[in-house]
């Protein structure tokens, strides 16, 4: 039996012999579970499929599909080789892109990542701004998790993360902090609650609430909000817990429901008078967003966007 072959050795190999063809009837296959509609997806026969499935597999010497009697599936092997499949064709379609607006006269492409905390605050206020002054400037915006925008980074499809301080940093990054964020209770305009100036922590208690999202600074909020030190017990809780804002906005116009979101991130939604505030400070701030940038950070589309974004954060912070 044949060692095993070292990761260098695999690395050279999709050098010297991946095609980019291969990449993408990988992730056709992944999403349909079928070679036939995978083939149909990149425009092949089926054999030819078939043919370069098998020789991606020899050429990295292990299964990535088990095949079934109806269609195929992932291997352990095929889920931690779809990612960087995925990964490379979207660096590709955005270089693509980024060719495309230049051909077609923009004066530079700028390409931004944003969590959906900082996609509804600070871009909302930097960004027209940023337009108006550089109108020659393509920007394109990516809304993504925290996790997937600091990879999108790495890989070059974005210029720069608007995101939470990442656990650890990407190698040969940097973290410039912009904004502190605060947890704002919100309902749908015609719950009770909504009507009042001043709520009591009773009245929070007797509602019905759904639950910020695990791993969020506003989950923290909540927990010590209704915690023994409080003397107020946990309140009953909605079934559904979801980062979705358009899910979020349903429910709370639906059903008379509570929630404790970030103002970065509901604060315009209050505005247009999707959602009502709830008149009840709860004390102290949280980490916001901030800015994760890579080594090549130093041009000047990067340094305009991130003066408009501290310009952009002192207005909330003053607001």
């Amino acid at each position: 039996m044949s060692t095993t072959p070292a990761p260098s050795v695999l690395y050279a190999r999709l050098l010297g012999k991946g095609r980019t063809r291969h990449l993408q009837l990988l992730v056709a296959n992944a999403d349909s579970g079928s070679v036939r509609r995978a083939a149909e997806q990149v425009g092949m026969s089926q054999p030819a499929a078939t043919q370069a499935l098998a020789d991606i597999e020899s050429l990295l010497g292990i299964a990535l599909f088990e095949r079934l009697v109806r269609g195929m599936r992932l291997t352990a092997a095929g889920r931690a080789v779809i990612p960087m499949a995925r990964g490379t064709l979207n660096a590709l379609r955005a270089s693509a892109d980024t060719l495309h607006a230049l051909q077609t006269g923009a004066g530079g492409v700028l390409r931004v990542g944003a969590i959906p905390p900082a996609a509804s605050g600070l871009l909302c206020r930097a960004l027209p701004a940023l337009s108006a002054a550089h109108p020659e400037l393509h920007i394109e915006v990516l809304e993504a998790s925290g996790e997937q925008l600091a990879g999108d980074l790495a890989s070059g499809r974005v210029d720069l993360a608007l995101c939470r301080r990442p656990a650890q940093l990407p190698t040969a990054c940097r973290f410039e902090p912009l904004a502190d964020d605060t947890p704002w209770v919100v309902a749908g305009r015609r719950h009770p609650l909504a009507r009042q100036e001043q709520v009591a922590l009773a009245d929070l208690r007797a509602a019905r609430w759904m639950l910020p999202g695990p791993g969020l600074g506003v989950r923290d909020a909540f927990d010590g909000l209704f915690n023994e030190k409080s003397r107020a017990a946990r309140p009953p809780l909605h079934p559904i817990s979801t980062t979705s804002v358009p899910l979020l906005l349903e429910l709370l116009r639906r059903e008379r429901l509570l929630s404790l979101v970030p103002r970065s991130l509901i604060e315009p939604f209050v505005q247009w008078g999707l959602v009502a505030r709830v008149g009840f400070e709860l004390p102290g701030r949280f980490e916001g967003t901030g800015a994760l940038l890579g080594p090549e950070s130093d041009g000047a589309a990067i340094a305009s966007c991130m003066g408009a974004l501290r310009k952009a954060a002192e207005e909330l912070h003053a607001s």
